[in-house]
């Protein structure tokens, strides 16, 4: 059973480019374990490699974990598209080549855009061939809208840091602050942490995406701020498990509060004195309280939380 840092690259042409996607297969095959597989999608910048170990191995433990890394991104083929949506087709069309007809999706930061986008696509897009069953959206955002906390002073600076940073001490720097900013030392110890963890974990590992990259996904994530899934979310009814820390200063806490408003099967978890980088500062507890929200108890649909 692959782990973190043991699971292989493979990839698969996708789509009317046939471009090849990157991706990689953890935990038990969905035939063994029963169980639907998780895809993972990561944020601004990130690829598959830029994952903590301590929060993808205990989920790879209970189910099949798919990592993927959109076009442009990664080992993944093509150039980043200009828009979110072609994101979500992209992971969809490589659900399809897979014959993975249902699965849950987990998506961080910007990844947690594509994740909603996917969730609100893949049916049609797919033809019925692919149907997304549960949505984690961690640390991230809908697009604008009324109620929705604009990004400008900190958060903004906070962005441009991670945008511009290129060696590997500005890209740690940016991490820190940007992810555990405005938060205690305890908080920056375990960010120090997840970076050691995420340095180590692979053998050959790929940098962060590069300037032209970047600029690419900036674009996309403008455009979904503008266009992108605010009034849609109000039609998804499938359980959505929303998390976050409780001083993001990336993407504000108040935007995952209202979208738990917005969502009319939802779930809201905030954790204490953390901010963008909550999944990696309490990678036990987060990766606990998902895989029970994809396996706990049922009852009419809705997650049962009184078992923590």
């Amino acid at each position: 059973m692959a782990t973190f840092s043991t699971a292989q690259d493979l990839f698969m042409p996708v789509g009317k480019d046939g471009h090849r996607m990157s991706y990689r297969l953890l935990g038990p095959s969905p035939s063994s374990s029963g169980k639907t597989p998780l895809v993972m999608l990561m944020g601004f910048r990130g690829t598959m490699d830029q994952w903590d170990p301590a929060l993808i191995d205990p989920l790879a433990a209970q189910r099949p974990v798919i990592l993927t890394d959109i076009p442009g991104v990664g080992r993944s083929e093509g150039s980043v598209p200009l828009s979110i949506t072609e994101w979500a087709q992209s992971v969809v069309d490589l659900l399809i080549a897979l014959r993975i007809p249902q699965v849950d999706v987990f998506g961080y930061s910007m990844g947690g855009c594509n994740a909603q986008m996917v969730a609100l696509i893949a049916e049609e897009y797919s033809g019925g061939k692919v149907k997304v069953r549960r949505l984690v959206l961690a640390g991230t955002t809908p697009s604008d809208g009324p109620g929705v906390k604009r990004f400008k002073g900190q958060e903004l600076e906070a962005f441009q840091r991670l945008a511009a940073a290129q060696t590997v001490e500005q890209q740690k720097e940016a991490f820190m602050n940007g992810f555990f900013g405005r938060c205690s030392e305890k908080s920056w110890a375990e960010g120090d942490k997840s970076w050691k963890r995420i340095a180590g974990a692979r053998k050959e590992m790929m940098g962060h995406l590069g300037k032209e990259g970047s600029k690419r996904m900036g674009i996309a994530f403008a455009k979904f701020m503008g266009e992108g899934s605010l009034k849609k979310l109000k039609g998804l009814k499938i359980p959505v498990l929303i998390a976050n820390g409780s001083q993001d200063l990336l993407l504000p806490t108040e935007n995952s509060y209202l979208m738990y408003r917005m969502l009319p099967n939802a779930y809201l978890h905030l954790y204490p004195d953390s901010g963008h980088g909550f999944l990696y500062q309490y990678a036990d507890h987060f990766s606990f309280l998902v895989n029970l929200f994809l396996d706990g108890e049922q009852s009419g649909g809705s997650f049962i939380p009184s078992k923590l």
